[in-house]
């Protein structure tokens, strides 16, 4: 009985390294950053099911400088995460026709970051009031 053996094309080891695949590996490891960041959050909240010491040692590892610097570099990943999404978006997406006319790719990307960038203030501003609140 033979085994099928399927056609593997020749690939250098540093393929990634090219400048087309930078980009991309580039993007991709910042959203294993962002799945840090998540392991952060979720520590956090087991730290809370386990009492007050326990959120009280979390929140001191978060007020580190150790921490803060992390967390600075886990937000430039996430600014650059979102960047390129916004980039990405028009081509990925269907051709959109308004009134008859071809929307620009431009004017989508710019469209989908201005929302987002108003959510994101929307949503800084309703935690700046309710932590006013308390």
């Amino acid at each position: 009985m033979s085994e099928r053996r399927p056609y593997l094309r020749p690939q250098p080891r540093t393929w990634w390294a090219h400048p087309p695949y930078r980009a991309y590996t580039i993007r991709e490891l910042c959203g294993v950053a962002l799945a840090v960041y998540g392991a952060i959050l979720l520590a956090g909240l087991v730290c809370l099911a386990r009492g007050p010491a326990a959120f009280e040692s979390y929140r001191a590892f978060l007020a580190s400088p150790l921490s803060l610097a992390l967390h600075l570099l886990l937000l430039a990943a996430a600014l650059w995460h979102m960047v390129t999404w916004f980039r990405i978006l028009p081509k990925t997406m269907p051709k959109l026709v308004w009134h008859g006319k071809l929307v620009p790719q431009a004017l989508m990307t710019q469209a989908a970051t201005l929302l987002a960038v108003g959510c994101s203030v929307a949503l800084l501003a309703l935690v700046v009031v309710v932590g006013a609140w308390s």
